[in-house]
C-alpha cells in the first residue's frame, strides 16, 4: 500500500490489496459497536452525582453520539468513493475528511479493545497478521488503524 500527499492536502491510498481495504471497509462497522463495555468506554459516567449523570446523558451524550455517528459517515462516503484495478484499490482522504478519520479510526480502536478485552500487555505486543487467531487478527486491526491515524495527523502538520 502507497500512502503520499495530494497537492490539494488529501491523503492518497494507492495500491491497496484488498485484505487491507477490507479492514478500512470495516472502520464503520467496529466503530458503530453497541456492546456494553464499548458504550461505556465511548459515554463514560462523568461523576458520581446521579443528577449529573443524567444530565450528562441528556445534553451531552446525544451531541457526541451525532458527532461519532457523522465521523462515520464520513468515513463511509469516502470509502464508497473507492477505485479497484488489477484487484488493488485506490482512494483519497480529503483533507477536510481527517478529523472525522481520525474520530472514526479511534472509535474503531476502542470498540476493538473493549470487545477483546485487551489489556496494556496486550498492545505493547508485536503482531503478525494470522488469519486463524481472532486475537492476532484484532492487534493487527488496532495497529492498522493507529498506523493511519499517524499518517493523518502527519498531513495535517
Amino acid at each position: 500500500m502507497k500512502l503520499q500527499p495530494a497537492d490539494d492536502g488529501a491523503l492518497m491510498l494507492e495500491e491497496i490489496p484488498p485484505f487491507l481495504f477490507h479492514l478500512l471497509s470495516n472502520i464503520t462497522v467496529r466503530a458503530s459497536s453497541r456492546d456494553p463495555r464499548v458504550e461505556a468506554r465511548f459515554f463514560p459516567d462523568p461523576a458520581r452525582e446521579e443528577s449529573l449523570i443524567e444530565d450528562w446523558k441528556s445534553l451531552v451524550q446525544p451531541e457526541l453520539q451525532f458527532l461519532f455517528q457523522s465521523a462515520r459517515e464520513t468515513v463511509q462516503a469516502d470509502l464508497r468513493g473507492a477505485s479497484v484495478e488489477d484487484g488493488m484499490y485506490s482512494m483519497k482522504i480529503p483533507r477536510k475528511h481527517a478529523d472525522a478519520w481520525l474520530n472514526a479510526l479511534n472509535q474503531a480502536r476502542l470498540a476493538i479493545v473493549e470487545e477483546s478485552g485487551f489489556g496494556e500487555e496486550d498492545m505493547a505486543s508485536e503482531v503478525e497478521p494470522d488469519l486463524e487467531d481472532e486475537r492476532a487478527m484484532a492487534l493487527f486491526e488496532i495497529s492498522f488503524f493507529g498506523f493511519l491515524q499517524e499518517c493523518l495527523v502527519r498531513m495535517q502538520e
